[in-house]
């Protein structure tokens, strides 16, 4: 055991007393004081529901007045928006809000530091948040009209977010920073761009009709069901375009061995063939077995990328070939391998012409395997040569360069009018909602010239 005044075990060269034993008791402390405040939350809130349910015909009536003004295509969400409806934006018969009702009628009959929450309830306002970065112990969300960010640790009611994740909500001041206040529903980035086109028309619309031009939390609080509505369409939408790439198709992958009488022959003969087929990188051929593979060098797709965004990358000392197909030869024989294609093909055909005979090739075996693949999913690798030493993060980001540099080309003629960083956060939310353990990096948005994403190191 280890005693107050002994050096940590944690190697920080300080006394247990000063070093782990504090941070454990100022961690003790803090869940103290988390479990206090949502204690103390979560008892006023059930205050504030008991008043306005007996003030407006029961349980079952306010229930019931609660859900009706929202469609039953949001589903479970109709309670928690209904109960955030009725506690904050409603108006009753006698002109005030659900929170003001219950301070002017009960909150004398509380303490200071439960008044102090109540009044804070009372003094929100509903905004929309995008999720915009990361810290050690939470995220980081902005107000996308004032661009004031709040810093929301982990806790009972914030939890990890794919990137740029949007919500219309308010939120409250909790251990020095802040925390969600009533229901959130964080979805696609596309929520941004749609709730304030859609504030900016009621916007004009009041004014129109009085006169006044409200601010964007009135306008939610005056329309939150229809602006609940519209998110959560939004977000349908694009969870049914995210469960749609689980959609199959058959692919083919093929195998051929061979015997050969002369393999050194053989690969001189492909090696020679000029950019078609190349040693995969690694190999050497002094070893018992290398690998060759048929590949497309792919610098047309590179040339449009002006020089000062290539250099920060390496672009120019790294050659990138798009695989189709490899020749494995050892001691043992020649095995082609790859997924079905016309190039796959081509090589198979030249193979088993005069090469064939030139090298004594027979083929002994053959074997197609059917595999049901995401309709969208591009069954397509890269090969990668570099001039130093490449991570495996780093040769699978570039391998994916291609593709998504194709990929933000076709998007800019789906959606001319939408900026290339709108797009890209599309993308990043869409890849972490599909498969949150794919390593995202910054390689795209440095070859567009668009600032770096935070959220590339914590994926």
């Amino acid at each position: 055991m280890t005693g107050r005044n002994d050096p940590c075990p944690c190697g920080s060269g300080k006394k247990y007393k000063q070093c782990c034993l504090a941070k454990g008791a100022e961690n003790q402390a803090g869940q103290v004081q988390e479990k206090h405040f949502f204690d103390r939350k979560h008892r006023l809130t059930n205050d504030l529901y008991g008043f306005l349910a007996k003030k407006d015909g029961g349980e079952w009536v306010f229930d019931r007045k609660k859900v009706q003004v929202f469609d039953s295509s949001i589903g479970g969400l109709r309670d928690g928006a209904g109960n955030l409806w009725a506690y904050f934006f409603r108006k009753y018969d006698n002109g005030m809000r659900g929170i003001d009702w219950f301070l002017e009628e009960r909150g004398k009959r509380y303490s200071a530091e439960e008044r102090a929450m109540l009044e804070g309830w009372a003094a929100m306002r509903i905004t929309c948040f995008q999720l915009v970065d990361h810290y050690e112990q939470g995220a980081i969300i902005e107000d996308i009209w004032s661009g004031e960010r709040y810093r929301m640790p982990y806790c009972e009611t914030m939890i990890k977010l794919p990137p740029w994740a949007v919500s219309i909500g308010m939120i409250e001041p909790y251990a020095g920073e802040w925390c969600i206040h009533g229901v959130f529903v964080w979805g696609h980035p596309d929520v941004k761009s749609e709730v304030m086109a859609r504030v900016q028309q009621l916007q004009e619309e009041a004014l129109q009709s009085s006169g006044r031009k409200l601010s964007p939390s009135d306008i939610i609080a005056d329309n939150y069901p229809d602006m609940i509505h519209m998110c959560h369409r939004i977000n349908r939408k694009s969870g049914a375009n995210i469960k749609s790439s689980a959609h199959t198709r058959e692919q083919i992958y093929v195998t051929h061995k061979y015997t050969c009488d002369k393999p050194e022959r053989l690969i001189d003969m492909l090696l020679d063939i000029e950019d078609k087929y190349i040693l995969l990188p690694g190999t050497d051929p002094a070893e018992d077995k290398i690998v060759i593979r048929r590949a497309d060098k792919l610098d047309d797709i590179f040339s449009a990328i002006p020089a000062d965004l290539r250099e920060p990358i390496g672009l120019d000392e790294i050659q990138i070939f798009r695989d189709m197909g490899g020749i494995a030869i050892d001691k043992q024989g020649v095995t082609v391998s790859g997924w079905w294609s016309d190039e796959l093909a081509a090589t198979l055909e030249l193979l088993e012409s005069d090469i064939a005979l030139a090298v004594g090739l027979t083929r002994d075996d053959e074997r197609r395997e059917s595999h049901q693949i995401p309709e969208q999913l591009v069954m397509q690798s890269h090969n990668v040569i570099a001039a130093r030493s490449l991570s495996e993060q780093e040769v699978q980001a570039y391998s994916s360069l291609p593709e998504l540099l194709q990929w933000i080309r076709d998007e800019q003629e789906k959606y001319p009018g939408e900026s290339i960083e709108v797009l890209v956060r599309r993308r990043e939310y869409e890849q972490y909602r599909a498969n949150p353990k794919i390593k995202n990096t910054n390689l795209l948005r440095i070859v567009l010239g668009l600032p770096e994403t935070p959220f590339a190191t914590n994926w």
